[in-house]
């Protein structure tokens, strides 16, 4: 067997594809967690990162080989995120040039505390593993069929103990956390809502360039 030959396989493209998006939602959500966007209801601009770049990939990894991998792609995320915190804060303490004159800012814009990294990785750690036991759970129950309600039932209520977990912890001082907090829980169901369409793409696109043919949802 050619050494190069499990890098250079279908399954791994896609599934290094779909990790890589997981872990591209983590580490960008570090940054944006912070800030509280406007929409008609106040929410943190990663709620927008976490419901299309992370919850529904989840799903499509847990709906195209299972839960274990699903799990795995967890890990590797959460793991991605750790190293991506430490790197933004070695860079942020690294004694800078004298005639470099924009560390207030840098060290203001990166530096999202330790609150909002230890409450984004409980608060995703615990959701994900909630949102892939109920999806595998409801896909075994329908008997593969359906995909659409595994999908919004198990991200809905991952979404929300996340929101739940996250916003207790990083705005817990704060006088606006009730309607963060809402906001939060609503803008993630209705983008999970909305990225249904997105995941069936998806996972049919992937199982027919891997030209499995096992689909069963309807």
């Amino acid at each position: 067997m050619n050494k190069n030959s499990a890098l250079q396989s279908r399954e791994s493209r896609v599934y290094i594809f779909l990790v890589s998006l997981i872990i591209c939602g983590l580490a960008s959500s570090l940054i944006t967690a912070p800030k509280v966007v406007h929409f008609g209801i106040n929410f943190p601009f990663s709620n927008i990162i976490f419901a299309t770049l992370t919850y529904p990939v989840t799903g499509c990894i847990c709906e195209l080989w299972g839960k274990a991998a699903a799990k795995q792609a967890l890990c590797l995320g959460l793991l991605a995120q750790t190293i991506f915190s430490v790197i933004i804060h070695i860079s942020i303490v690294t004694p800078h040039a004298a005639f470099w004159s924009l560390q207030s800012e840098y060290h203001a814009v990166l530096s999202t505390g330790l609150r909002v990294a230890v409450g984004g990785l409980l608060a995703f750690g615990v959701s994900q593993l909630l949102d892939i036991i109920v999806y595998q759970h409801v896909k075994e129950l329908s008997h593969g069929r359906w995909m659409w309600l595994r999908s919004n039932l198990s991200a809905a209520l991952g979404q929300v103990v996340d929101s739940v977990i996250f916003i207790g912890i990083v705005f817990f001082h704060s006088d606006h956390l009730p309607e963060i907090l809402l906001g939060s829980v609503v803008i993630k169901v209705i983008l999970s809502f909305l990225m249904t369409p997105v995941v069936y793409l998806i996972v049919i696109s992937a199982d027919r360039y891997l030209k499995s043919n096992t689909l069963a949802f309807k």
